[in-house]
């Protein structure tokens, strides 16, 4: 009895047959939207090392919201001086901001331009004072370093605990 249900419902069924695709060439669209920074293509550059860490979330979303990305991928050699998130958040909270209302901060992009210098300055050879590309010099003496020279192929990355106001 098993064996007629069986194939009563195998005749009741319509079998259709298809090629199977098989994987091809991986598309990499670039500048779309979805993913991880919008998976756009930011090469070896200190804006892309920025991205992809944890720590910087902010920062990378402070620069993008800013506008300021071409600064961080320019040919270099540049310097980033990049504050973590902690500072980041530290910085937002004496703005009297949350960290989603610092993304509107009026000075955003002169905040994200305050922490890149153009030469390769390294922790053995940094200067005492360093002018970014904002135009503000910075006293190299009082900064806060988490980790020096984290090599970029347009430069160098200095982590820093404190956002250069």
């Amino acid at each position: 009895m098993l064996a007629q249900k069986f194939t009563i419902s195998a005749k009741a069924v319509n079998v259709t047959s298809a090629k199977v695709q098989k994987r091809g060439q991986t598309i990499v669209r670039r500048n779309s939207k979805g993913g991880e920074e919008g998976a756009r293509d930011f090469g070896n550059s200190a804006m892309a090392m920025i991205v992809k860490a944890a720590a910087y979330g902010l920062l990378g979303a402070a620069i993008t919201k800013s506008g300021a990305e071409d600064s961080y991928m320019q040919e270099g050699p540049i310097t980033v001086f990049a504050p973590d998130d902690d500072a980041m958040g530290d910085f937002a909270k004496t703005q009297g901001l949350s960290k989603v209302e610092l993304m509107n901060y009026p000075e955003l992009k002169t905040l994200c331009l305050n922490h890149v210098a153009v030469g390769k300055f390294d922790s053995k050879n940094l200067p005492a004072e360093v002018t970014m590309i904002s135009g503000k010099k910075v006293s190299t003496a009082g900064l806060k370093f988490k980790k020096n020279d984290i090599a970029v192929g347009n430069g160098l990355i200095h982590a820093i605990k404190e956002v250069v106001v």
